[in-house]
């Protein structure tokens, strides 16, 4: 089947990265600028990980947790936040995600438009997904 401007992958042909060498967070870049007016991807931290606090003057993010458990700051507001959940983040609004589980927080992000999010992420250094990592995002990590 041919369907015009169709794109289709999976998530183990798409790059894995940090943002810079420091980083403990890791991202599989599904979906970037050059292919669709936004970047998609799927963040895993490890745990005690986050994100720096930060805010798109033009974006909206909307997170996904595919595995694991944390929080969500947005503004002066926290919420906790585990697989299921999801939280969409407004332009101009200051935000971070933390991991304050045991074990890895995996979190399917997209920003729309990519504001070069992806062009910052494909500059950073090349990391690999683990066996723990391909368990979870194949759905086959059993319930404890």
């Amino acid at each position: 089947m041919s369907i015009p401007g169709l794109i289709a992958s999976h998530y183990t042909d798409c790059p894995v990265r940090k943002i810079s060498p420091r980083d403990s967070n890791k991202f599989v870049l599904l979906c970037d600028g050059t292919q669709a007016p936004f970047v998609s991807v799927v963040e895993i931290f490890d745990e005690g990980g986050k994100t720096p606090p930060n805010e798109h003057s033009a974006a909206v993010e909307y997170f996904y947790v595919l595995a694991g458990e944390g929080s969500a700051v947005v503004g002066d507001e926290e919420l906790p936040i585990r697989q299921g959940s999801f939280f969409i983040v407004p332009p101009g609004n200051n935000h971070e995600v933390r991991n304050t589980g045991r074990g890895r927080l995996y979190v399917l992000t997209t920003m729309v438009p990519d504001e070069a999010f992806s062009d910052l992420i494909k500059a950073g250094p090349e990391a690999s997904l683990d066996e723990a990592d391909l368990a979870v995002l194949n759905g086959i990590l059993q319930p404890r």
